[in-house]
């Protein structure tokens, strides 16, 4: 029996070194990739300023009442878009786009870092869903209408919000093909629990002109590429400023630094 508990044990042992491993490769992707995505910021001004995103957009457009004025979808501790905002001593504010992969990989390695602080009480967590890779979905605007529905889902239905964001990037497309379908993304937002009222309104892409409009927004503020992400305000960028802060840096490097701010905030 002896034999076999230590038995385990080397198998745990291995399983977290390869996982670390892992972790470790695609950090140093991750870095990489921010240095190509930053070469990319003022194509991708350029792209905003030319109002790209405009195609999907139409009458009957809305603004998010949620949305904060920013542009940006709060959530904190309990959870639903609009709660509880404003005790924690941290806010972290994250712009991505449904299309960009290394957002796809923020989310699969920080979401449940970041809920975890979240629900603790040491962060405010603002979601940007942007418009940046339009051009990349050949014509179909994929990133546009996804920003969309999360905008409606945020805004009808707060308490899914979450939900829907983790279910987009588990079916993430591939940058360079026409991403989802509004089916496919109504598929989505139902295994998210959104009632049907609302999914059903996904194809009316009703926020589409408020993605365009935030996307230009979150450039003017200093956003050259996704993901992004700003602490207490403020844009951390190491292309622009060498002393911001790099969340890619370590594989604990953005919890670090929220319990670092959130220590220093409450005296300890």
């Amino acid at each position: 029996m002896a034999t076999n508990s230590k038995v385990a044990e080397a198998k745990k042992a291995a399983e977290r070194q390869v996982a670390a491993q892992r972790r470790k490769a695609l950090v140093s992707w991750i870095v990489i990739a921010i240095v190509v995505i930053a070469a990319f910021a003022m194509v991708v001004a350029y792209i905003v300023r030319q109002g790209s995103v405009s195609e999907v957009s139409g009458e009957g457009q809305l603004t998010p009442s949620v949305a904060s004025d920013n542009g940006g979808f709060g959530l904190a501790a309990p959870g639903v878009v609009g709660e509880g905002l404003g005790e924690a001593p941290v806010r972290l504010d994250v712009y991505f786009d449904f299309m960009c992969p290394i957002c796809g990989a923020f989310e699969a390695y920080e979401a449940d870092v970041l809920d975890e602080l979240r629900v603790d009480g040491a962060v405010d967590v603002y979601y940007h869903p942007l418009s940046i890779l339009d051009h990349q979905a050949q014509g179909s605007e994929f990133s546009t209408r996804a920003a969309s529905a999360a905008a409606l889902v945020a805004e009808e239905s707060p308490e899914q919000f979450l939900d829907f964001v983790a279910g987009m990037f588990a079916v993430q497309p591939a940058e360079g093909t026409p991403g989802l379908s509004d089916e496919e993304i109504q598929q989505v937002a139902l295994g998210a629990g959104v009632p049907q009222g609302v999914v059903d309104r996904i194809p009316l892409h009703e926020y589409a002109s408020w993605v365009g409009v935030a996307t230009e927004a979150s450039v003017r503020d200093g956003v050259g590429g996704t993901p992004t992400i700003a602490l207490d305000g403020a844009i951390q960028n190491t292309m622009v400023d060498p002393e911001a802060f790099n969340w890619a840096e370590s594989e604990t490097a953005l919890h670090d630094e929220i319990v670092r701010r959130a220590q220093e905030a409450g005296g300890s």
